[in-house]
C-alpha cells in the first residue's frame, strides 16, 4: 500500500471526473479502503477519530462519488463502506524534480527517422514534465500496462512457462522495450536493460515502471492461471544499473 505522507493532494477518478483529496482523514480513509471494503466501526477504529468526524467525511466522500456505501447482510443498521473511483495518482510540489526538459529530445534528433525512438521521447517527455510539477501517476501507469498486457498476451502465450519466457524476451526486444538478461524459473526473475520505461529519466530514489509493471503482471497472471505480481527490486530511477522483476503470487485476501 502506498505511504500517504509522501504527498499532499491524491487524485481519484469518479464517473463525475476527477477529484482531488486532500484532508488528511479522508485520504488515511481512501488508503484504508484499498484494501477492501471495511464497516463504518472498523473505519472508525483504525482513524482514531471521533464517530462524528469520521461520519461527516464519509458522508462527503459519498457525495463527492469518491465512495459508497451498503447495509450489512444480517444487521441493515450496520454500514459497509467501499471504494467507487479508481486512484489516478498524486501531487507533491515538495517532490518536483528539477531537469532540463529540453534533453529528452536530443536522442530523437540523433536517431533520425526510428519511430521507436519518438515514441520515447513523447513517452519520457510528458511523464519528465509532470514530475516537475510534483505529479506522480503511477497507479494510472500501472493500469494502462495492465491493460496493454491483455491486449500482447495472445502474441507471447505459450504451452510451458520456458516457452512463454522466450517468447515474451524475444516480444520485448523485438518491440524496443529493453533486453530481458539473467532469467531464472524458481523464482520467477529477470533484468531489464535499456527499459524503455524509465533508462533515461532523472534520478527518483525509488523504481518507476509502473506501466511495466502492470503489463507484466497481467501476462504472468494468465499464464499461470493464478494471480501474480511483478515486483520491481532494481530500477534505473533508483541508481541501479538495470530494472529487475520478480514475479511472486498474490496473497489470497
Amino acid at each position: 500500500m502506498r505511504d500517504m505522507g509522501r504527498s499532499d493532494l491524491s487524485l481519484f477518478g469518479t464517473a463525475g471526473g476527477v477529484r482531488v483529496v486532500h484532508n488528511p482523514v479522508r485520504r488515511h480513509i481512501l488508503h484504508l479502503l484499498e484494501g477492501g471494503e471495511m464497516s463504518f466501526e472498523s473505519i472508525v477504529s483504525s482513524s482514531g477519530r471521533a464517530k462524528s468526524t469520521v461520519s461527516a467525511h464519509l458522508s462527503a466522500l459519498v457525495d463527492e462519488g469518491i465512495l459508497s456505501s451498503r447495509p450489512g447482510e444480517e444487521d441493515e443498521r450496520k454500514k459497509y463502506f467501499f471504494l467507487t473511483s479508481h486512484f489516478i495518482g498524486e501531487l507533491s510540489p515538495g517532490d518536483r524534480i528539477s531537469d532540463e526538459i529540453s534533453i529528452y529530445a536530443s536522442g530523437y534528433r540523433e536517431g533520425g527517422v526510428d519511430p521507436f525512438t519518438f515514441y520515447k521521447l513523447v513517452y519520457r517527455t510528458i511523464r519528465v514534465s509532470l514530475l516537475m510539477e510534483g505529479i506522480s501517476i503511477d497507479p494510472l501507469l500501472k493500469r494502462t500496462g495492465e491493460t496493454v498486457g491483455d491486449a500482447i498476451f495472445p502474441a507471447v502465450a505459450a504451452e510451458t512457462m520456458e516457452e512463454f519466457c522466450t517468447k515474451f524476451a524475444l516480444f520485448w526486444e523485438q518491440h524496443h522495450l529493453g533486453r530481458i538478461e539473467n532469467l531464472t524459473m524458481d523464482p520467477i526473475r529477470f533484468s531489464i536493460y535499456d527499459c524503455f520505461e524509465c533508462v533515461d529519466l532523472p534520478y527518483l530514489g525509488k523504481p518507476a515502471c509502473s506501466f511495466d509493471s502492470g503489463l507484466l503482471s497481467v501476462i504472468f497472471s494468465r499464464q499461470t492461471g493464478i494471480p501474480m505480481e511483478a515486483v520491481e527490486r532494481e530500477c534505473y530511477a533508483a541508481g541501479d544499473s538495470c530494472c529487475t522483476f520478480e514475479i511472486v503470487s498474490v496473497p489470497e485476501k
